[in-house]
């Protein structure tokens, strides 16, 4: 079975040392956001995500989630709560309701890139001056 993919923001990160025990395969700024490609063997998910949750900036002064991704699964990640789910966007009204809640806006909840050929074609546009997300 393949590893997971994630997206982290770096400015999600209240605690950027996190990163330093992440497997960062790929990396893309856009603007100020710093997008970070992360590769997580599915049976570390748990405690990566738990890790990742207490790095995270609190929820209520930033609006912020990470995203992971594997064949069908999509898990997203608030500092305050883990949804499950699968990469058809008709199964993400929870996910993208609690965003919504917490100030996120309704066109950065896409939880994209979530697929390997997607992510790979979005970090490797980087490498040739990108362009935005």
């Amino acid at each position: 079975m393949a590893d997971f993919l994630g997206i982290v923001i770096d400015q999600s990160l209240l605690n950027k040392d996190f990163i330093n025990h992440m497997d960062v395969v790929a990396r893309r700024q856009v603007g100020a956001w710093g997008f970070l490609l992360v590769s997580v063997p599915k049976q570390e998910m748990h405690t990566r995500i738990a890790a990742l949750q207490q790095s995270m900036v609190d929820i209520k002064e930033g609006g912020w989630y990470a995203h992971f991704f594997r064949d069908d699964e999509l898990i997203v990640v608030y500092q305050d709560r883990v949804f499950h789910t699968t990469v058809d966007p008709e199964t993400w009204s929870p996910s993208i309701q609690h965003g919504l809640n917490n100030g996120i806006p309704r066109e950065q909840l896409d939880f994209t890139p979530r697929t390997r050929t997607d992510a790979w074609a979005y970090f490797d546009d980087a490498t040739d001056g990108g362009g935005s997300s």
